[in-house]
């Protein structure tokens, strides 16, 4: 149990507390959303327009583009309520590397010699040329050369607009007086 006093507040230990800094250090800086600065606290008006970074290392500084101090766009510049137009123009060109197939990337298969056969217009099944299937295979054929696919393309304009209405909420920076 506490009791306030003219003094401050006494604690059922003993212990008086009798300056608000025992609470809040003087000086202290804090974000709070609200309109106005509460009863003991002075609004810092030193950043305006600016968006909040969240940060795992030391904290109180300021900075654009990852530099600190000074400089940079006001977050509404960055951040417009409209949509803005973008354009430009992409060209691209390249190859797709050599490749030669290896034994190992082509499909199991043989190629059998066959046999002409003859038709008649009145036979079922086949017409042309029949597989003997006893037949030798053919030798191999072909000369192991890589190839590549080389590609260019022409310049292609592009243009749009891009809506960075990012949502956000208005805090304000207080200083414990």
């Amino acid at each position: 149990m506490s009791i306030l006093q003219t003094s401050g507040i006494e604690f059922s230990d003993g212990s008086v507390l009798n300056s608000k800094y025992g609470i809040i250090p003087q000086n202290s800086v804090a974000v709070f959303y609200q309109a106005s600065a509460p009863t003991g606290w002075s609004q810092v008006t030193t950043h305006n327009n600016k968006a909040l970074r969240v940060v795992s290392g030391t904290g109180g500084g300021f900075g654009s583009g990852g530099t600190s101090g000074p400089g940079g766009q006001p977050f509404t510049t960055i951040f417009p309520s409209t949509a803005r137009p973008i354009s430009g123009t992409v060209t691209c060109d390249g190859s797709v590397g050599d490749t030669t197939l290896t034994i190992q990337q082509i499909p199991s298969h043989t190629h059998n010699a066959g046999g002409s056969v003859n038709v008649s217009p009145q036979s079922p099944g086949a017409q042309g040329r029949a597989v003997n299937s006893n037949a030798p295979a053919t030798s191999p054929t072909g000369g192991s050369q890589s190839h590549n696919h080389p590609f260019v393309a022409t310049s292609a304009p592009y243009s749009g607009t891009m809506d960075m209405a990012v949502a956000y909420i208005d805090v304000i920076i207080c200083k414990f007086n």
